[in-house]
């Protein structure tokens, strides 16, 4: 682990399947800072959406930590996260690349959960949600966001071997 980091405020976005949860947990391990995943606040039970008012309440506590590293879906209406990170990663990968990654991960967590999620909350793969990611459908709320926060540290990876080599220098 680093013993000094400069970043302590650490965002990772992109669309559903594109490894945002997996690199955090290594990022993690890498700097030590409290990991925070949006599809604890956003789920509970199985698969149950939380309110979006209490969600976004949850999610404006959480900006204003010390540190994080908080990893999940962004939209404008939590672009704050954006403005006040040190550092922002965005996993921007095609969408054909995220949905076989959907597809690897339904069959490793066959009728389990995923450490991010409730316990109630097992693996499921729905084909609107499979077509969507597909499709880059995330991708526009990811840019309406980045562009109304404002990000001053953006780092943008097309990739998982770009990702792979930025993680070794860290």
């Amino acid at each position: 682990m680093i013993q000094e980091i400069k970043n302590k405020k650490i965002a990772i976005v992109g669309i559903s399947g594109s490894g945002k949860s997996t690199f955090s947990r290594k990022l993690v391990e890498k700097t030590g800072l409290p990991l925070f995943h949006m599809d604890q606040l956003y789920w509970r039970g199985s698969w149950e959406a939380v309110p979006e008012a209490e969600y976004l309440k949850e999610h404006e506590m959480l900006v204003q930590k010390e540190s994080w590293i908080i990893e999940g879906y962004i939209d404008a209406k939590m672009a704050s996260r954006l403005r006040l990170a040190d550092l922002v990663i965005y996993l921007d990968y095609p969408g054909w690349r995220c949905a076989w990654h959907l597809i690897l991960r339904r069959l490793k967590y066959h009728k389990k959960n995923r450490p991010e999620l409730p316990k109630e909350a097992l693996e499921r793969l729905k084909w609107s949600f499979f077509k969507m990611v597909l499709t880059g459908g995330e991708h526009k709320d990811i840019e309406e966001a980045i562009n109304i926060g404002k990000p001053l540290n953006l780092k943008q990876f097309r990739s998982p071997r770009e990702l792979k080599k930025f993680l070794v220098n860290i």
